[in-house]
């Protein structure tokens, strides 16, 4: 019988989902974990046929773990720490230490760019300081730690995450678009393909507890983004607020306290991966072409 890499990935959603086809695709056994078990059956999150579905949250382990990770190769992560405490380890880290103890078995877990100290606006790589202002990005460098020590993990140091059924076209057909003004206020995205090629590729050339920084090279204002998206639908962009005036949640509020350009060469010379979508240009183009195609968007003003 020939061999057949399996995936455990926690947290079958819009990261999660797009790894899962692409690994299938490519010959993998994937399994994972949604909130209730449930398995979407149509549209943006539909995961393919042969993907084997756990039921999983902060307080509900997986009820069968023997039968979840049989055989599991590779495990991955994709859910945010809760209060502090990272889920996955909390309920499953014992199990997943004693397999990897027993087999070889490769761990990874997709951070965020918040781990990293507050640069005022200037570059961070992989090698610059984590110190983190925000608790998110305090429980999240801990997190990273943690996956490292236990598991060996590498860790995918994610910017904001965008595509198809997450995009600002969505944000600007609902109504829930806003730009918010705050005068040299940079950050960098990564579209979700490109987010799980990466993954994929670090899984092929494996290194133990590397981190990688998963961002395109065009840092930019949040408006910039809305505005070309609303030019390409017809639309008119909302206007400005100024930051000092915006009604926003602590957790919005906390994006707009740091600023930072994210470095995400070592993709290149670490990999040989060469993004698709090196910048919101081409990522927008690409997302609305495929928001047309699945129904998302219908209609376009000229």
């Amino acid at each position: 019988m020939s061999y057949q890499p399996t995936m455990f990935i926690f947290g079958l959603g819009f990261t999660g989902t797009i790894l899962s086809r692409m690994l299938v695709d490519n010959g993998w056994r994937v399994r994972g974990t949604k909130r209730g078990g449930i398995r979407p059956e149509s549209g943006i999150n539909m995961l393919p046929p042969s993907v084997e579905v756990f039921d999983f949250a902060a307080d509900a382990p997986i009820a069968n773990p023997d039968l979840a990770f049989d055989g599991v190769t590779h495990v991955l992560s994709t859910i945010a720490v809760i209060g502090g405490t990272d889920p996955v380890l909390a309920a499953h880290g014992a199990t997943l230490k004693t397999i990897k103890a027993s087999r070889d078995l490769w761990a990874g877990y997709v951070s965020a760019t918040s781990v990293y100290t507050e640069s005022k606006g200037g570059w961070v790589t992989e090698n610059s300081p984590t110190d983190a202002i925000s608790k998110r990005g305090q429980w999240r460098r801990q997190a990273e730690m943690d996956w490292q020590d236990q598991l060996g993990a590498e860790v995918f140091r994610a910017a904001g995450i965008y595509g198809a059924g997450r995009s600002a076209f969505q944000s600007l057909l609902s109504g829930k678009a806003r730009i918010i003004r705050k005068s040299g206020h940079l950050f960098n995205r990564i579209h979700v393909v490109d987010l799980a090629r990466i993954i994929m590729a670090a899984m092929e050339q494996p290194q133990l507890q590397r981190v990688l920084n998963c961002a395109d090279g065009n840092p930019s204002e949040a408006g910039e983004v809305i505005r070309k998206a609303a030019a390409m639908l017809g639309m008119n962009a909302p206007d400005p607020v100024e930051f000092a005036d915006a009604d926003m949640s602590p957790m919005a509020r906390s994006f707009y306290a740091t600023a930072r350009c994210v470095d995400s060469s070592q993709l290149k010379s670490a990999l040989g991966l060469d993004l698709l979508y090196p910048d919101y240009h081409t990522g927008l183009a690409a997302t609305l072409a495929e928001e047309q195609r699945l129904g998302l968007i219908k209609d376009i003003a000229t």
